[in-house]
């Protein structure tokens, strides 16, 4: 018997793979991505610098364009699918998630490094 409950999908892509670009992804590629994934309706894609929302720093590495501008640059074509992010605390604060949601992020993922876990 089939389960006809509705998997969600959530997709990275805008996130994680920004390490593999040296967080060099530029709005024209985050607009192309993000309309892609929501045409094959993804529900949720996540997007910010690879190590979280302000993880543009010396320590994690610079972005080419900040991820302020890179999220309202998805959010002129995501109109289904939820904006996320990824806060990791301690590089990123409330005050960074209070300006992503302001640029069209709708739900946040909250993560720590294993080796920071007291």
């Amino acid at each position: 018997m089939l389960n006809k409950k509705k998997i969600h999908i959530v997709d990275t892509t805008l996130r994680d793979g920004s390490h593999a670009m040296m967080h060099r992804y530029t709005e024209a590629q985050v607009t192309a991505i993000a309309a892609g994934l929501e045409r094959v309706g993804v529900d949720f894609i996540e997007l910010s610098h690879g190590d979280g929302i302000s993880g543009s720093s010396i320590n994690y590495g610079f972005s080419a364009v900040s991820e302020l501008d890179l999220l309202k640059a998805a959010s002129t074509v995501v109109k289904n699918a939820i904006l996320t992010v990824l806060l990791i605390p301690g590089v990123g604060t409330i005050d960074d998630l209070k300006k992503a949601q302001e640029c069209g992020a709708k739900a946040v993922r909250v993560a720590t490094h294993v080796t920071e876990a007291d």
